[in-house]
């Protein structure tokens, strides 16, 4: 099994965990769009990124709304460093996932980042008799 130290090293990992802070400089969604619109995807670092898919609409949307999150910030930054891929932020981002923790309230470890499980959604409590 690897350890999270390894995971973390991938190259995929470290430019997610690169882009997020630029992102957060820009201060806002708004700005984090903006951001992208500058960015040349032929040359330097937009190159680097367009490999990585971030040329994409849809890649871009996953990791501005990792930058900022709805709910989980902690937990987000927490599972950005330790190495999980960036659909899983996405949804701990959004608040479809949460970090699973043992015992002694600390995160749990899986082979690939930190352990996510599903939150159950909320239903109406309408009871029909």
């Amino acid at each position: 099994m690897r350890t999270v130290a390894a995971v973390a090293q991938s190259r995929a990992i470290r430019l997610q965990r690169e882009l997020v802070p630029l992102l957060r400089e820009t201060g806002s969604i708004e700005g984090a769009k903006l951001f992208w619109h500058r960015v040349d995807f032929g040359n330097g670092f937009g190159q680097k990124l367009a490999c990585y898919g971030f040329a994409k609409c849809e890649r871009q949307l996953l990791i501005n709304k990792v930058a900022f999150p709805d709910v989980n910030f902690v937990e987000v930054d927490a599972a950005l460093k330790a190495g999980n891929k960036l659909r899983q932020l996405y949804e701990l981002a959004s608040g479809r996932l949460s970090i699973a923790r043992d015992s002694n309230d600390q995160y749990k470890q899986s082979s690939k980042g930190l352990k996510l499980i599903r939150v159950a959604a909320a239903r109406g409590s309408r009871v029909v008799r």
